[in-house]
């Protein structure tokens, strides 16, 4: 019986061929062929300094459904263990303005949330920025609205604006107390035309009431344009007017002058002059 397909014990079979390592990982040719590999220890060695490089810095996500105030990793994140780690420097811009209470309220919020030093100095920054902008934002609007008022109250006094005024800042400080005039204040109400109309008319019924201060054109507190248009219609009724040779025709042509000044803002000559 011949032994020449079976080969020896010492030489073995020689029809069996060379076993090669990678046998039965055709799908990962591509890779073993990329990383230069020529043996499993060629892989193993790999592995082994794979783990090493990421090992130490790996983070384990929190499991699902688990408390994330309690997870480990928050401070591999870069979250401090306390609030008052976080620096929160003052944005540019605002250092004039700034509250530090602010920012001692912003380091509990943020460490409660358990938000890293990074993303609470850019949160930060922008709540500042965000706050400010409204603060800036309200102070304009109140001195437009300011402005508009004050503009009203001048169309409607004419003339007897600055007197009106101080009618009404007589009655303030004759019925008021400090503490109404702080409310008024810090309301931005004193320049309200009903705040304005209510306390001229006080200040008003203080004194002796709307009288000529020349006995000839303006009140004590001043003559508006609706009581200027008021007197020239009452001149304008009265005969004298019209007729040159009456006594009090001259001195009717000259108040119907100024209180068309009043009235208008122009001189405007009625009558037969």
């Amino acid at each position: 019986m011949s032994n020449e397909a079976e080969g020896s014990v010492l030489t073995g079979n020689p029809d069996a061929g060379t076993s090669n390592w990678s046998d039965g990982l055709d799908e990962y040719h591509d890779v073993i062929e990329a990383k230069g590999w020529a043996s499993n220890s060629d892989v193993l060695k790999s592995y082994v300094n794979l783990e090493k490089q990421v090992g130490a810095d790996k983070v384990v996500l929190p499991a699902e459904g688990s408390d994330l105030a309690e997870w480990d990793g928050w401070s591999k994140l870069g979250t401090p263990e306390n609030a008052d780690e976080y620096a929160l420097a003052v944005p540019e811009g605002f250092e004039n303005n700034y509250d530090q209470s602010l920012s001692d309220w912003f380091r509990e919020a943020a460490h409660k949330a358990k938000m890293p030093s990074q993303q609470a100095q850019a949160l930060h920054d922008a709540f500042v920025e965000r706050m400010m902008g409204s603060v800036q934002e309200q102070v304009t609007e109140s001195q437009q609205q300011q402005e508009t008022w004050e503009s009203e109250l001048k169309k409607e006094f004419g003339t007897a604006f600055d007197d009106r005024v101080s009618a009404a800042r007589s009655a303030l400080r004759e019925f008021g107390t400090p503490e109404l005039q702080s409310l008024i204040d810090a309301s931005g109400l004193g320049s309200n035309p009903e705040f304005v109309r209510a306390f001229a008319k006080i200040g008003m019924a203080l004194g002796n009431g709307p009288q000529f201060k020349d006995a000839e054109t303006s009140g004590q507190f001043g003559t508006t344009p609706d009581m200027a248009k008021e007197q020239i219609a009452k001149i304008r009724g009265n005969p004298a007017l019209y007729d040159k040779g009456h006594p009090e025709h001259n001195v009717l042509n000259a108040k119907l002058t100024k209180l068309n000044e009043l009235a208008y803002g122009v001189d405007v000559v009625a009558g037969a002059g």
